[in-house]
């Protein structure tokens, strides 16, 4: 019997001019005589009908051992499935079933359909292990349900705006305050270019309060997206969400430790160590730290940096650390608890850029000089303006980069399985201005 499959001449069963044992496709040929077994592991129709059905699968199970073939390796964005047909047979499954599949993970932003091309990978899900029915499709692979390359390549592509992707910013707040704008701007960067957005959302209620699991569940419901950053005192609440509807997402933030996988970190704390081994370097032996007394600030862990670094370089006998808010009144006491001691710091790290403004007045009005009078390191954000009272020797940092890296990992964890979400930590900059010398460097005793 001689047939035509896909361009191939088979006779007998056999495709002429391949050895025996050689593969065509995903199709495996082994034996004097065997019969073609298709892509889809079913007989040629003529070499017997096809079997059942199988109707204990439901549209929902076949939707969830899809997703799970999509998380598997070598699959990214833009590869298109098999027919309707074909994959019925691949499952063992009627051609309605599929469909409803289909629509399933159409409606998740998984996949996309175009009249006329078929079906294409619009987004590549997070991984999830087959449980109970869908352990039946075990011995399915990736490559069995996705459409040959030479077949696809010969069929048109979704639309590029059937192809933007959606994506949201869990945070504090909706309206950004300036770090967070910044990140926001890092991202739209990326995004912009490749004409997918983001939304900006709040992760807290109208009193401040983070949101209820439940109201996250169904504010995700009502408003998807194709993947999310979630700033880090909020991950635990979207976890289980996420991992239930099978989205790539990142949890984000500006200190350490890293409580949730895949993260990335701006580090704030390890620039406190840092900024203060520079002050120590430069000559100090009294180095106080002036720190933002936020409510979400862990107090301990810039603590312990700040000690690191006076016991690094021996000295023991000097620790002055005041948490404060960004306020002049609150500032200009501080300021006097430790220049008008007993025992003045010879050096000063401001552990937050919003703090220097106020510093520098203090010490305008008291005719210190920094780097001459008093050494001083400050944290800060790249872009701000900073007082023009000095050439600050500072530790900077770069949100819009940051969020431009936060962008560019999940928008290629999105496109392609290759490319594996992984936590990161970004360090400030050691930025040397004309301030972080002591004018008389004492000695260690």
């Amino acid at each position: 019997m001689r047939e035509v499959y896909r361009g191939s001449v088979i006779e007998n069963g056999l495709i002429a001019g391949m050895p025996r044992g050689s593969t065509f496709g995903s199709t495996a040929i082994h034996g004097e005589g065997q019969p073609l077994v298709s892509a889809m592991g079913v007989r040629k129709a003529s070499q017997g009908a096809p079997e059942a059905p199988n109707h204990s699968i439901s549209a929902s199970d076949l939707a969830a051992g899809i997703l799970c073939l999509l998380s598997s390796s070598h699959v990214r964005a833009g590869l298109r499935l098999r027919t309707v047909r074909e994959l019925g047979l691949l499952f063992k499954v009627d051609k309605g079933k599929v469909c409803e599949a289909l629509d399933e993970l159409e409606e998740k932003g998984i996949l996309i359909k175009r009249h006329g091309s078929g079906t294409f990978i619009r987004t590549v899900p997070q991984a999830k292990p087959m449980q109970g029915a869908l352990s039946g499709f075990k011995k399915i692979r990736i490559g069995d349900i996705l459409a040959l390359e030479d077949d696809a390549a010969s069929r048109r592509k979704p639309l590029r705006s059937q192809r933007n992707l959606s994506f949201q910013m869990w945070s504090y707040t909706s309206t950004a305050l300036p770090v967070l704008e910044t990140i926001a701007a890092g991202i739209k960067d990326v995004l912009d270019t490749a004409g997918h957005r983001m939304q900006m959302c709040a992760a807290v209620d109208s009193r401040g309060l983070a949101l209820d699991p439940a109201v996250v569940a169904r504010r995700l419901a009502d408003e998807p997206a194709d993947g999310y950053w979630v700033m880090g005192p909020f991950d635990q609440v979207f976890e289980q969400q996420f991992s239930e509807m099978g989205k790539p997402w990142i949890s984000f933030g500006f200190s350490g430790p890293l409580r949730h996988h895949p993260g990335m970190i701006l580090d704030c704390l390890e620039a406190v160590e840092r900024g203060t081994q520079a002050l120590l370097e430069g000559g100090c032996r009294r180095v106080a730290m002036l720190a933002y007394a936020g409510k979400d600030r862990d107090r301990d862990f810039e603590l312990f940096q700040y000690s690191r670094a006076l016991r690094g370089a021996g000295v023991a006998d000097y620790h002055e650390v005041r948490f404060i808010k960004a306020d002049r009144k609150e500032v200009r006491r501080a300021m006097a608890e430790l220049l008008d001691s007993g025992t003045p710091p010879d050096g000063l790290y401001v552990a937050d850029d919003t703090l220097l403004p106020h510093v520098a007045e203090q010490l305008e009005q008291r005719g210190i000089v920094p780097g001459r009078d008093l050494a001083v390191v400050t944290y800060w954000n790249e872009g701000g303006a900073p007082h023009p009272m000095a050439d600050w020797s500072r530790m900077e940092i770069s949100p819009r980069r940051f969020g431009q890296s936060l962008a560019r990992s999940l928008l290629a964890a999105t496109q392609s399985t290759a490319t594996g979400l992984a936590s990161y930590r970004i360090l400030a900059e050691w930025c040397p201005g004309s301030t972080h010398f002591a004018a008389s460097p004492r000695p260690v005793d």
